[in-house]
Order: structure tokens, then sequence, then C-alpha cells
């Protein structure tokens, strides 16, 4: 939120410029009052005032001091003058200092309003600009350093124990170390934390992102590591860094808060979200079961972000929340309330997340859930999932959509957004006659009347008649039938389902009705056609 400082001599025009206009919507949280430049300098020194709006004639100094102050000590604030003096000079001057604006007493509120919120979208502009010039900067520094960077043969030797080239026995470990003239004995316990990247703020191709990986190694090794040389930091997956760090007695608590201030600067400098999963201090040939118990606890953190979190030995599980019944959000879908859809399933989500009865597991199976409401959804509207979803959708994969609830929200809105759009074109471009159809398709095994169809498309059964006639050639009665017959020669040839459920299912009341009618429209009965037509099981 922005701050904006009014600075004249009368106090009536200040009091009416603030309650003149609604600053609150323009994005201004606080407006500042000064009647002399003086106060104006002090607020100014306390407070980042991001809009100056002052008067030029004042006692004990004038607006232009106050610019030229300002300039110097303030220069990302916006100033402009508002004044009594239509004087070419005094608007002359205003411009060679800077001002974005010079208006005249009495000016309208709405002027002034959208000058302000002109003045607002350039500063806007501008920190944007900054902002990209400092990832550039930042980017090129680490591009830099990533290049001049060589792997070290103690990073090698981590990378055979965490991949089981090593065997993590002490005798094997020793041999591996004395290779590199390193004695086994020398070295003390490591505690392992593992640095898991949850998500990238920023768009980035895939070798943007492997700087900006060794950025956060680098930043780590910098404010972490000691100056033995014992620590290392090793690379184990794309977007995931393991750091062993000597055990040292008493410095536990200065490691969790050199962990938690290394979270907080790369989420604010490196644009990015993760979590540090701090082991318990082992020998060397334990650290490869502790790095499998860190991957463990991360694969089942699907609600805290930006967190340093302990591994725990206490075994216990918290009970997982019941996974919810989705029919419910399948006829929103239908109906096209997508907007309200996902408020409830953001609402349900987050009291998850505050409860924290989910995990990793409670996660796929949600997914999956959905992910099967919506195909029947789509099956429902004669739709399938290759013509609705983008390619941007059908790649994301089932673990990247899963590892957070963040993702798996981002996942879902991206979905809805795809299907609303596909069943608001569909249902626009959908004729009477179609959904008619669609509506006998669904009622098939119900006693179908004219009058119930004509009451779904909201038309006088009469006037669906003669519709339904001139597109199908047709009586509706007549295609109810053709669609019954069709689907009992399915049933009869494909399945062993008994024929008098056959006839249940098609909305026939008895079998000696479904038989006569199925002659009728075959020239044989249902048995007979069966045994002519289906194949030997």
């Amino acid at each position: 939120m922005r701050q904006l400082l009014i600075v004249d001599d009368e106090r009536h025009a200040v009091r009416g410029i603030k309650a003149g206009v609604e600053w609150e919507t323009l994005g201004i949280s606080v407006v500042h009052e000064a009647y002399n430049i003086r106060t104006a300098k002090e607020i100014m020194s306390d407070s980042k005032i991001d809009v100056l709006i002052c008067d030029i004639e004042m006692p004990q100094g004038n607006g232009f001091e106050l610019l030229h102050w300002v300039n110097i000590h303030c220069p990302d604030t916006e100033a402009m003058f508002l004044t009594c003096h239509a004087d070419f000079s005094y608007a002359q001057k205003a411009i060679q200092l800077g001002s974005c604006d010079y208006m005249l007493k009495p000016v309208r509120y709405s002027e002034l309003e959208s000058t302000v919120k002109r003045v607002l979208d350039k500063l806007a502009k501008a920190e944007l600009e900054r902002e990209k010039l400092h990832f550039a900067d930042t980017y090129e520094h680490y591009y830099r350093l990533w290049e001049a960077y060589q792997p070290m043969f103690m990073e090698r030797f981590w990378q055979d124990l965490l991949n089981h080239s090593i065997p993590s026995t002490k005798a094997a470990v020793r041999e591996a170390l004395l290779k590199h003239n390193l004695a086994y004995e020398e070295l003390p316990q490591y505690t392992p934390v593992l640095i898991s990247v949850q998500r990238w703020h920023k768009e980035l191709t895939l070798r943007e992102e492997k700087i900006m990986e060794y950025a956060l190694r680098n930043s780590f090794e910098e404010m972490i590591l000691d100056k033995s040389g014992l620590g290392r930091v090793v690379q184990v997956r794309s977007g995931a860094l393991l750091a062993l760090l000597p055990c040292d007695e008493g410095e536990g608590g200065k490691l969790k808060e050199k962990l938690d201030h290394y979270i907080k600067e790369c989420n604010r400098y490196f644009f990015c979200d993760l979590c540090c999963y701090m082991g318990n201090g082992a020998p060397i040939e334990e650290i490869c079961s502790m790095y499998e118990q860190l991957v463990e606890l991360e694969s089942h953190n699907v609600t805290r972000t930006n967190e340093r979190i302990a591994l725990t030995h206490s075994g216990e599980c918290p009970d997982m929340a019941p996974l919810p019944v989705m029919s419910g959000w399948g006829e929103m879908f239908k109906l096209g309330c997508g907007k309200e859809m996902l408020q409830e399933i953001e609402a349900y989500l987050e009291e998850v997340k505050q409860t924290g009865q989910a995990d990793a597991r409670w996660m796929r199976s949600f997914y999956e859930d959905f992910l099967q409401m919506t195909h029947q959804v789509l099956h429902a509207k004669g739709l399938r999932a290759h013509q609705v979803f983008s390619a941007a959708m059908l790649m994301k994969r089932g673990d990247a959509v899963t590892r957070s609830i963040t993702d798996l929200l981002e996942w879902i809105e991206m979905l809805i957004k795809e299907v609303s759009g596909n069943l608001s074109v569909m249902d626009e471009t959908q004729t009477v006659v179609d959904k008619a159809k669609q509506y006998i398709a669904k009622h098939m095994s119900e006693d179908l009347s004219r009058e119930d169809i004509a009451s779904h498309v909201c038309l006088h059964p009469d006037y669906l008649a003669r519709l339904f006639k001139k597109d199908t050639g047709l009586t509706i009665s007549e295609y109810v039938l053709q669609e019954r017959v069709a689907l009992a020669k399915q049933m009869l040839a494909k399945t062993e389902v008994a024929i008098t459920t056959i006839a249940y299912e098609l909305g026939y009341g008895n079998y000696s009705h479904f038989s006569k009618m199925f002659k009728k429209a075959t020239s044989v009965g249902p048995q007979e056609y069966r045994r002519l037509h289906q194949k030997t099981f």
C-alpha cells in the first residue's frame, strides 16, 4: 500500500483534499498532513512517501525548496504542485525540478484523483523495471560464478555415498576417503540438511533454473558453512541440495537461526519457495540412511512452505482427512458454476492445510478422485478429454500436481477454467434438438414422455415435436424406440445380462412388451437375436 503527503499552510485546504478523494480505492493506505516545510521534511524522513501534493507559497519556505530537498533525500517520491498561482515562470520551474504535474486551485476532485492514479501507475511501472534489473543483475552475477565453478573430489565422494556406489560401512567409507589422503578418524559427525525448492516464482528455462540452483548453493556455503572445509553442499537432484554440516555441540540453536535466515533470504532474492529438512547428527556411514529419511519427510510435506522442518522419531502419524464426496462439485461443473465450485474447493483444502491432515498419499488420492469426477462430467456432456484439455494441462504430471496443496489448487483452477470454457461453448452451440437427444440418452431407463422432454428444453411439446421431426425425420417416440432398440442390440450381442433385466433397464415394465417392440423393429425376437449375434464366451 502507498503513502501520500499533503503540504499546504491552509488547514481547510489540506482537510478538503484529504476528505474529497477516496484514497483507499487508489491503493493509498496513509494520508499525511503538513502545514509547513519543516514538518513535511520530518514526515518524509520518518515515512516512505510515494506521492507528494504541495502548495508553492507558504511561510517558512516555499514548495520549490521542498521539492529540491525531496530530489536529494527521497528521489523515488513523485511530487505535484497544487497552487493558486497561474504563473508561467512558476510552472516552468516546477517542470525543471521534476514535478509530475502543476494544478490550479480550486481543483476538481475527479481531476485530482485521475492525476494521482496516473502517478501511481508510473510508480508501479518504475518499480517493476527496477525489479527486472535487480533480477537480471542477480542472475548475471551467479551465472559468472556458475561458469567458473569446478566440482571437487569431496562432492564426488558424497554423491557416490548417497547413490550407494560406496557401501555404507566404516571399512568402505575409510577406504574411499584414504584414496584422497583424508584420514577417516579426523572426520566429525555430520548433520544433513535437505534443501528442497518447492516452486519458482518466475518462469525459468532449464538453463536458468540450473544457474539459480547454483545461486542457492553458493549462498548456503557463504552463509552457513564454516571455514574448516569439511562441510559440503551436494546436488542430489534437480531442485534439491543436501548440505553436510560438521556437528558442533552447542551450535544447534545457531544452526536453526541460520537456516531460518537462509530460507527468508532465498525467498526474497532468488524468487522461490523452499523448505530445509534438518536431520540429526550421525557418522558418515549412517548419512545415507539419514538422507533417505529426509527424502521421506519431504515427500509427505504438502502443506508447509518456506520453513525449517526437523526430523523426529516419534513414529506418530496424524489422522488423514477423509476424502470428500465430489458428486456435488460435479453437479456444479455441469451447471456452469465453476467459480463457486473453486471457492468451495479452496475453502476445503485450506481447512485440510490448517489441520495438517494431508500427506502425499492423501494428495494423490484426492487428485485421482477429482480427475475421475471431471471425466464423468465430460462423459455426461458428450466430450472427450483430449478435445477439452490444452497441451499444457495434458503435460501436467500427477507427481508435479500433488507436490503441495498450492500446486494442486493451481492445477484445479486451470482445469476448471478449461472445462468450464468448453462446456460454455458447447451449451451456446448446442441446438434444442441436441439437448432433447441428450436428455433422452440420460433417462433411457425411465418412462419418457414428450411433455417431460419438452419441459427440459423449455418448449411447448407440440413445438418441440415439429422441430424434432424436421431435424431428424422421426417423431420423438420413434426416435426413443430407435435408441432403445440400438442399445438393446449392443447389450444382447456383447453381454450376458438377462433379457428381462435389459428390458427393465430400457424402460419396459415387462418382458412381453419389450419382446414385441424389439421384434417389430428387427423382425426377430431378443432371444433369437442374441443367439445369432453373440460371441462365444
